[in-house]
């Protein structure tokens, strides 16, 4: 009877053991939920949280840091990027996971300037899905649109099935394809439609597509007489970061038509910007000579010998233009970025204000916006002069919101927190960007608002998450106690 009972209770307490373990092993928190629960704060854009919780599941799941890289691409920390796709590749990734992460690592390297390095990585993924296959064609392609092979460029963007390719890649094909054909046939140009079956976009594709024109400002130009489109093109192109496609199309302007001068102009600055400094000087400083009352070509000139550091050129052009007797607030503007450059803060504050006095009245708004923005980011007179120069700007410009924003960090830095929250909240309302929800976080934060504070910072950081601002906020974010995790810790 004894042994009977003993028994019983043997078998009970089993089961009980039992019982406790299953819903022990029911109720533990799935680690794939919790990533998917990240992938919708990615998908949203809140990058921030959404790393946090990456980076909770490395120690778990390979997937997790391949994410965790690709939010780190977003927010431009590449280093740090690469660590986390070297860490996922390591851990055993799924071939789709593995071909994607390949691809992120040759963005990277494209981030970092290294377009060889780039092109090799892409090119020994040999074995890949098909859209991954389209994917990895195009980012080639890219580089070929960057560095001038540009008939290359044209036959990979043909040759690439769009029907494989979800719809924002898709998109992206037609654009390049009629940018391209645009430029080899000039007087007959049409966008190619997207075909139906094209697969919705992919979140974790989308960081890695190229820089877009847009289907409303593409359709609008290709309505343009061909000159005009031609050179809206090319400065499209340079605007997106391809300047020998630039190029191409402004060699395509006719010189002597309506926008010769400015496809000129525009030629010389894209030779500046691929480093070609001794070509864009000459043709400017050719500009100059023919065009001598032209400021564009003026502040261009001076601002490539500054930045070629040839400071004596500059100075002499300067005293030039100042010997023509000619009383015109670009020529002050170009004697501030002189002065800027040679460190003479109080000739740089001078010489703004020489500008707004002879800016004609319907533009001294404009002038008093570029002196109160000296003075805000110099840090010179920022509470005298720059304080001055920011409520007058607002004033002549009440709506302005580059004005209002000024105005904001102004008198942040400045102290008066009340007058700032109200500068940042008007900015804001006129249209503002990323700066303005700064000042206005940092306000509300800098006045004890610690929550409200804290949900426009990280607002900023996630809008702009490859930006200075990003940055800015995170530290401010981590003067308040709220900071990121420490993703990787050197040995």
């Amino acid at each position: 009877m004894i042994d009977l009972r003993w028994r019983q209770r043997i078998i009970w307490a089993a089961y009980t053991l039992l019982t406790v373990v299953a819903l022990s092993l029911a109720l533990r928190p799935d680690p794939y939920d919790t990533l998917r629960q990240a992938d919708t704060l990615f998908v949203a854009g809140h990058y921030r949280a959404a790393l946090v919780t990456y980076a909770s599941l490395t120690n778990l799941l390979s997937d997790a840091s391949l994410r965790l890289g690709i939010v780190l691409t977003v927010r431009n920390e590449t280093d740090l990027a690469r660590r986390a796709f070297a860490s996922a590749i390591q851990a055993g990734l799924r071939p789709r996971e593995y071909q994607l992460a390949v691809l992120y690592l040759g963005n990277l390297a494209m981030r970092e300037g290294d377009s060889a390095a780039a092109y090799r990585t892409w090119q020994a993924l040999t074995n890949c899905s098909p859209s991954l296959c389209a994917v990895r064609d195009l980012l080639s392609a890219d580089v070929d649109l960057k560095e001038g092979r540009l008939d290359q460029a044209f036959h990979i963007y043909r040759s690439v099935a769009i029907e494989q390719l979800p719809s924002d890649w898709a998109k992206f094909t037609v654009e390049r394809r009629t940018l391209l054909a645009t430029l080899f046939n000039p007087t007959n140009v049409s966008i190619t439609p997207i075909p139906q079956s094209a697969t919705f976009a992919e979140p974790f594709l989308q960081p890695l597509l190229p820089p877009m024109v847009g289907s409303e400002i593409l359709n609008r130009a290709l309505t343009l007489d061909p000159a005009t489109r031609q050179q809206l093109f090319g400065q499209l192109a340079l605007d997106m970061g391809y300047e020998r496609l630039a190029l191409a199309f402004f060699e395509q302007v006719e010189p002597t038509g309506e926008h010769g001068l400015a496809a000129a102009i525009y030629r010389a600055y894209t030779h500046l910007r691929l480093g070609n400094h001794q070509e864009g000087i000459e043709q400017l400083e050719q500009l100059a000579h023919t065009h001598p009352d032209d400021a564009r070509i003026g502040s261009l000139l001076t601002t490539a010998y500054i930045y070629s550091g040839d400071l004596t050129s500059a100075a002499n052009y300067l005293q030039r233009l100042q010997a023509s007797g000619r009383s015109d607030p670009a020529i002050a503007l170009i004697q501030a970025s002189l002065a800027f450059a040679q460190r003479d803060f109080v000739a740089a504050a001078d010489a703004y204000e020489q500008a707004v006095i002879l800016a004609p009245t319907n533009e001294r708004a404009y002038y008093l916006t570029l002196a109160a923005r000296f003075h805000l980011d110099s840090g010179f007179e920022r509470c005298i002069s720059g304080l001055q120069a920011a409520q007058a700007a607002v004033s002549a410009a009440p709506d302005n919101p580059e004005a209002l924003t000024i105005l904001a960090g102004t008198r942040y830095y400045c102290g008066d927190l009340p007058g700032a929250l109200q500068a940042a909240d008007a900015a804001l309302k006129a249209g503002a960007g990323i700066e303005a929800r700064f000042y206005y976080g940092l306000t509300l934060s800098a006045q004890g608002n610690l929550d409200q504070g804290r949900a426009h910072l990280e607002s900023v950081a996630d809008q702009a998450p490859a930006s200075v601002w990003r940055q800015r906020a995170e530290t401010a974010l981590e003067l308040i106690g709220v900071k990121l995790p420490v993703l990787f810790r050197n040995p």
